[in-house]
């Protein structure tokens, strides 16, 4: 059975700001890929994942006692959110339990969730080009 990762808040925190601004394979990327108004199917994916990071982050505020994402944020101002609070949290907050899993092992979810929903930005992007 392997090791389980041990990650940092400040891991998570790098991991979650790659997904979402690294310079390849992340949403900023995919979203550049897209000329112009983003199509439905591109708009609807950015407004599950805000979504889908704002619930996760009030869970975790939930939890830890930490601050709730802020209600007015669109995907950008929420992702670079999110970077400040994963650096924020304590070691100790990631051992918690959130949904029947670790607060570490939540994020890390949203790190792979944030990823794929970049890639399939990409690919309606690519389908746009084409047209």
């Amino acid at each position: 059975m392997p090791t389980p990762l041990t990650l940092t808040p400040a891991d998570l925190a790098r991991l979650l700001g790659e997904a979402h601004e690294g310079p390849h394979y992340s949403v900023r990327a995919a979203l550049a890929l897209a000329d112009g108004q983003p199509p439905p199917r591109i708009a609807a994916l950015v407004a599950g994942l805000t979504a889908r990071k704002r619930t996760l982050w009030t869970a975790v505020a939930g939890v830890t006692g930490t601050p709730p994402p802020p209600d007015d944020a669109g995907l950008t101002r929420l992702a670079a959110w999110e970077q400040e609070a994963a650096r924020a949290l304590r070691p100790g907050d990631l051992a918690l339990r959130l949904d029947g899993r670790t607060v570490a092992d939540g994020l890390l979810e949203h790190v792979r969730e944030t990823l794929w929903t970049a890639g399939q930005i990409a690919a309606h992007a690519g389908r746009v080009r084409l047209a």
